[in-house]
């Protein structure tokens, strides 16, 4: 099992952060966006399917788009102090991650689209051939294309990064923003880059009083996605990967047990079945890679409108 921990956020000491009407508005959105997505995930009975996927994708484009929304609404931004990260170092480097987020998520794709082409194709050569030539092999070949889907990757270790006080809801939302992307992006990674059990801790104990709330909701979210996970390591955890494994795993069975000869209607059956399911991963994949697209041009254009906002503030010292 791997045990990935949310970093965990540390403000300065004595830093209570007055938050702003406009940075309530901003946790009251993510809050209640965050508790939408943790219902929706418990509808679909704890997996992750790629809906849902897509869902995730959208909360962190809706709250990119907010925060680059509440930078441009403020009065006057904090100025760092010599032991502090500026406001505009931050955002850079947490929306940098994220662009690396979207890409990994791209190259995983790739390897789910070749995997589900190499069913669809099994699927189209034993209805058009009746089975009869079709043999382990086939099945063998798949397994070699299934396997790349899986990504090993080395456990995350908790990390600690100081919060300034400077404009306390500046901080208070860049905190959140952070959290919120750490706990989404490893939820998504581990459903559709590996099938390894992951569990994702929010350490609510990092954040201020304020925010306590807010952090009892991301931890729900994550709670509810570790209720939901085989402990047992052996399936992933992407919903239509899963329906196409089972019918690669019952057509496989109808095919050594010579059903296409003894069975036809039930060999049929499985042959259909593993169909239908490729075209819902193709159908889910599509989806998601468009919402991942999105995130990626969302954040794109983000950091062009805070260095212009950095540029401005150059020009008028």
């Amino acid at each position: 099992m791997v045990w990935y921990v949310v970093p965990c956020f540390r403000p300065r000491d004595h830093c209570h952060p007055v938050l702003t009407e406009e940075a309530r508005a901003f946790f009251s959105l993510l809050s209640e966006d965050l508790r939408t997505l943790e219902r929706s995930l418990q509808a679909e009975g704890g997996s992750v399917s790629l809906r849902w996927s897509a869902e995730a994708m959208n909360l962190l484009k809706r709250m990119q788009v907010e925060l680059v929304a509440l930078f441009k609404r403020s009065p006057q931004l904090p100025a760092p102090s010599a032991a502090e990260e500026g406001w505009l170092d931050q955002f850079m480097r947490e929306t940098a991650a994220l662009l690396d987020f979207c890409n990994s998520l791209k190259c995983s794709l790739s390897a789910v689209r070749r995997y589900r082409m190499a069913a669809d194709l099994v699927a189209h050569r034993f209805a058009a051939e009746d089975g009869g030539s079709m043999n382990e092999s086939e099945f063998e070949r798949l397994e070699k294309v299934r396997v790349d889907v899986g990504v090993p990757r080395a456990t995350t270790k908790e990390s600690t990064v100081v919060v300034g006080v400077g404009n306390g809801s500046i901080a208070a939302v860049m905190l959140a923003a952070r959290a919120t992307t750490a706990s989404v992006s490893l939820i998504l990674v581990s459903a559709v880059a590996s099938p390894t059990p992951t569990t994702i801790d929010v350490v609510a104990s990092g954040f201020p009083d304020q925010l306590r709330p807010f952090a009892d909701t991301l931890r729900a979210l994550t709670v509810r996605f570790r209720e939901g996970v085989d402990v047992s390591g052996t399936r992933f955890v992407l919903a239509e990967h899963e329906a196409v494994e089972s019918a690669v795993g019952d057509l496989r069975a109808r095919v050594m047990a010579g059903d296409h000869n003894k069975e036809r209607e039930g060999f049929l059956r499985s042959v259909v079945l593993l169909g239908t399911s490729s075209a819902e991963l193709r159908e889910g994949v599509e989806m998601f890679d468009a919402a991942v697209d999105e995130v990626f041009d969302v954040v794109v254009r983000g950091r062009k409108e805070m260095l212009g906002m950095f540029r401005d503030e150059l020009l008028s010292m």
